[in-house]
């Protein structure tokens, strides 16, 4: 999640929380975050992205900013769950 802070004299600073399960850790600059974001408009089919951090990317909507390994397991781990359960759906199972 981004959050644009207005300081003092008008200027602005992105402010960046961990997307993953129970995390919410904020972003500091020296840190190595990833992105992760979904798409089903390319390929037809849903497809999962992960990059290393870019703030190009960070800011596009739908990004998810994620603060390493585990939380990008979990995320990774919904995202199947998400795809399987909807696939079962559309089956009638």
């Amino acid at each position: 999640m981004m959050v644009r802070m207005k300081l003092e004299g008008g200027s602005a600073i992105s402010v960046y929380r961990c997307a993953g399960p129970n995390c919410g850790i904020v972003k500091s600059s020296t840190d190595r975050w990833w992105l992760m974001w979904t798409s089903f408009t390319d390929l037809k089919v849903p497809v999962l992205y992960l990059c290393p951090w870019d703030e190009t990317i960070a800011e596009r909507e739908g990004t998810l900013h994620v603060c390493g390994e585990r939380c990008v397991q979990k995320l990774q781990s919904q995202f199947m769950g998400n795809v399987r359960e909807n696939q079962l759906k559309r089956l009638g199972k």
